[in-house]
């Protein structure tokens, strides 16, 4: 009878064991499940992304050709047998166009009669493709009562049309791409339209196909059917994914059965058995590291004296890294400096580096996302790399550029980003160019007031843009400001506003601005920041710190001269371009904010699309990366754009203007570009210099 209690104590463990082990079991099939549908999902997103890229790689070509066609037909409406040679022009030079074709309003040229519709499109001959040109438009192929033909025109712009079948020209079925053609007086005379056939968008249907048995569509903007769903009126429970093409309004849906993702389940049996057996075996584990707790407990604590040393090791490393001697620049008596890092934890991640070159400082600070050792080593990478672009750039957006590119890559596994502000001071001039990645806006101190010889602290204006590491290729810009004589330009991290007390209450950018206020005019550099960072600790108290804490102050102490002072700046915007023709759409983006008058946007927009495409596509080997820089400079009389490479060298103003009057077959291939640039812009200069292309395009605005 004594025995029973040990009976029933067993009993119990086993039913606690097998609580566990079910358990067990459980999460582990509701995590296997939760991880096959975001695979389905990330699978499908992936697919359709790859299907949207191809769609508007195609949908953007066809664009252009449509907008090229339209501004060329303009040119030439006084010629309407020109029109053949255009259509056929653009069919032979866009591969994925079908047919090319004008549509003139009705009895526009008396005498074409009513309807005047030359058409382009290839036609099979056995085994070749040719071109075949006619005027398709009449009483058996009315297009003036055509539905895309009518909201074409309503739309007054680009314009996709709903999928139909061509029964006079391509005799296949089309979506139609249409661009307005407009005369003298701005009034649209017809429509210059590109076909596709739906045929060639199949392949792409493939990408959709994520598994054997899922489903696909596309469907047009007005919910026509483009590629059909397949009937789904089972009572199969499914997953649906969907993705909007921004080019032409369709969208694509992947529909995939709850059956075919979650087929693994059954796979995962055994390992479930595996897991079970596991649990049991983790609870005698358990009963024996119970026995075993004081070893353990004293190994964990010489564990932790181990890691603290090796913790320190680092923290002294780190430091090292960064500028350790003040005042720095013997050779430069009119500069001072100063700055610290209070890191919040053994190692942090926030820095500041300067050096100086050629009679410039090259001076940043910045902030790694997260704490302690992942974001030291991001923090060493970033000075590291600030140091090696800024040894040979001198433009501060190119060198965040360039920071950003290494920091977006492969490694960045852990999707960690940095803040950065960059500035490049010149010790002649005082003139300050600088770049922000998402950092604090650093603080301007003018120490003169002829007045009252007070302080006055402000802050600089700084554009925000992305922090380093987010987003690859995106475009940074530079700014720019004087610095005076006794003028100090105060840099930090976020970790000085928000060091919080014990109530939660953070010093904030008022109580910096307080304590600057009370500066006198000859402190240095280290001086300010002792200043500030005794009353954060007055502030902080006993509380422990939250965030590391950087700062850095640069003053300048040589009068800057009086012809920096100029009263009318021409205003200068530059984009770098990586050699991918898949960052062409950046380009629209950045011309859109040049401000430039609408009526020019889109032929400047045309001209320079074509000259970039050029440069991509030709200037460097294959396989081989390189930059395309696109420097503008506006006034109120006109803009000039640089485009300058270092790939092989090319002239394209020595190329001969093609002929457009006479038929495609007898036209050299190519040439069209450099034509339409050359239409469109009032002045186009090409040099070579230094092993680099430089290609100057003018239009008076």
């Amino acid at each position: 009878m004594k025995t029973y209690p040990r009976t029933y104590g067993g009993l119990w463990i086993l039913i606690a064991a097998a609580i566990i082990v079910e358990s067990t079991a459980a999460i582990q099939y509701f995590y296997c499940r939760s991880a096959l549908q975001h695979e389905a999902e990330h699978r499908a997103k992936a697919e359709l992304s790859r299907a949207e890229l191809e769609i508007n790689t195609i949908a953007a070509e066809v664009v252009m050709s449509a907008k090229a066609m339209a501004l060329i037909a303009e040119k030439n409406l006084s010629s309407p047998d020109k029109m053949f040679d255009i259509t056929r022009n653009m069919v032979s030079q866009t591969p994925n166009m079908t047919g090319a074709g004008f549509t003139f309003q009705a009895d526009y040229y008396k005498e074409k009669g009513r309807w005047f519709e030359p058409y382009s499109c290839e036609v099979q001959s056995g085994d070749k493709t040719k071109l075949r040109s006619e005027q398709i438009g009449g009483e058996n192929h009315d297009y003036l009562s055509a539905e895309w033909y009518l909201k074409g025109l309503e739309a007054d712009t680009i314009h996709w049309s709903n999928p139909y079948y061509d029964e006079a020209g391509a005799k296949a079925m089309l979506v139609t791409c249409t661009c307005p053609v407009k005369d003298k007086n701005g009034q649209t005379v017809a429509l210059a339209g590109a076909d596709v056939s739906l045929s060639r968008l199949k392949y792409i249907a493939e990408y959709l196909q994520v598994y054997p048995e899922s489903y696909y569509s596309i469907t047009s903007a007005n919910g026509l059917s483009i590629i059909p769903l397949p009937d789904l009126s089972d009572k199969k429970d499914y997953h649906i994914y969907n993705e909007y093409i921004d080019a032409t309004g369709w969208s694509m849906t992947i529909v995939v059965p709850d059956s075919v993702i979650f087929a693994e389940l059954q796979r995962i049996g055994l390992l479930v058995t595996v897991l079970m057996i596991i649990g049991l075996l983790v609870l005698v584990f358990i009963i024996y590291l119970t026995a075993k707790d004081l070893v353990r407990v004293v190994n964990l604590n010489n564990q932790k004296e181990r890691m603290e040393s090796e913790l320190s090791i680092a923290r002294n490393i780190q430091m090292a890294m960064l500028p350790t001697r003040f005042p720095p620049f013997e050779d430069y008596s009119g500069l001072n400096a100063f700055g610290i890092v209070v890191p919040a934890k053994e190692v942090g991640g926030d820095l500041f580096d300067f050096f100086i070159r050629d009679d410039k400082l090259f001076f940043c600070i910045g902030d790694v996302s997260g704490k302690g050792v992942p974001a030291s080593l991001v923090m060493a990478v970033t000075r590291s790399l600030f140091r090696s672009f800024s040894s040979y750039i001198d433009n501060p957006a190119q060198i965040v550029s360039q920071m950003n590119e290494s920091l977006s890559g492969e490694g960045n596994d852990q999707n960690m980003f940095v803040t950065l502000w960059l500035g490049i001071l010149d010790l002649h001039s005082g003139k300050l160019q600088y770049c922000n990645a998402g950092h604090d806006a650093p603080i301007k101190i003018k120490c003169e007031n002829d007045e009252t010889g007070d302080v006055l602290p402000e802050t600089l204006d700084c554009n925000a843009n992305l922090p380093m590491g987010v987003l690859s290729g995106f475009t940074y810009t530079t700014q720019s400001a004087v610095l005076s004589e006794g003028d100090t330009l105060f840099l930090f991290t976020d970790g000085l506003t928000e060091a919080e007390n014990s109530k939660h209450e953070q010093f904030g950018k008022e109580r910096v601005l307080k304590v600057m206020k009370e500066w006198k005019n000859d402190m240095t550099s280290q001086q300010q920041i002792d200043e500030i960072q005794t009353e954060v600790k007055k502030f902080v108290g006993t509380a422990e710190q939250s965030d590391d804490l950087t700062m850095l102050s640069v003053r300048y102490l040589k009068q800057c001269d009086n012809h920096l002072q100029t009263a009318v700046e021409r205003k200068r915007h530059s984009l770098v371009m990586r050699n991918d023709i898949q960052q062409i759409p950046t380009l629209a983006e950045w011309i859109e904010s040049l401000g430039l008058p609408q009526t020019l946007e889109m032929p400047i927009n045309l001209a320079l699309e074509e000259a970039v495409s050029n440069v991509m596509l030709y200037a460097y080997p294959k396989d081989k990366a390189g930059q395309v820089l696109v420097e503008a400079e506006k006034d109120r009389s006109q803009i000039v754009f640089t485009i300058t490479d270092s790939g092989i060298a090319f002239d394209p103003t020595k190329q001969k203007e093609p002929d457009i009057t006479l038929p495609a077959e007898e036209r050299n291939i190519g040439g069209l570009g450099i034509f339409l640039v050359r239409q469109i812009m009032d002045s186009v200069q090409y040099e070579r210099k230094d092993n680099k292309n430089i290609l100057t395009l003018s239009k008076k605005l």
